[in-house]
């Protein structure tokens, strides 16, 4: 795969006439600041999902779907206003962009390096198929030695693209056409353990 240069990525996002072909990230409010070589900039969302450890002892994701909907709640923070991230903690975030890859172009998504140098990771789930639809969720993680103050508009991330010739679209998975972050849903994941589980030896 080869990264979409800037001329491309503006071609892809502005200029193309078939719906099909079209790269979708939008609002892009500074095309000229959001996007550079390779890649387009995108922006914190204000939706939240913060997790409540304190109200679990533990986690069973494949079977309890009941104590991860206690291990989490969904918070919006407007414009303006700020989150506090501290050491060791994890939310889910969402970009504020949607977004729509047609099914010759593959993303992943990174932290800025502004962002990286303190101590903030954006996303383990790097990866943004063909064909996705939807606004990315973000892994947010604080690795640094103090909390950091998280605003909603801020440029946060970098969507990185590349050409995927051939390419065939994901198709609809569970988070297929979100628009705020979602918890893991592995529940739905629970008949692949059973059928592990009947293979075992008496």
């Amino acid at each position: 795969m080869t990264i979409l240069s800037k001329e491309r990525l503006r071609h892809l996002l502005f200029e193309t006439d078939a719906a099909a072909d079209r790269l979708v990230v939008m609002p892009i409010l500074e095309p000229d600041r959001q996007i550079s070589e390779g890649s387009v900039d995108v922006r914190l969302g204000g939706y939240f999902v913060v997790t409540r450890s304190a109200r679990v002892g533990g986690l069973e994701p494949f079977l309890d779907e009941r104590t991860l909907n206690a291990y989490q709640e969904t918070i919006h923070v407007p414009f303006g206003r700020q989150l506090w991230i501290h050491p060791g903690t994890f939310v889910l975030g969402v970009t504020l962009e949607y977004l729509r890859l047609p099914s010759t172009v593959f993303g992943s998504v990174t932290t800025r390096s502004s962002w990286a140098r303190l101590g903030l990771h954006i996303a383990s789930a790097v990866a943004v198929h063909p064909g996705f639809v939807g606004c990315l969720t973000l892994e947010l993680v604080n690795a640094g030695n103090t909390p950091v103050a998280m605003y909603p508009g801020a440029r946060i991330g970098q969507l990185v693209f590349y050409d995927a010739p051939g390419g065939q679209p994901a198709g609809r998975g569970k988070y297929f056409g979100q628009i705020l972050p979602r918890f893991a849903r592995l529940t739905e994941e629970a008949p692949e353990l059973e059928r592990w589980s009947a293979l075992s030896l008496p």
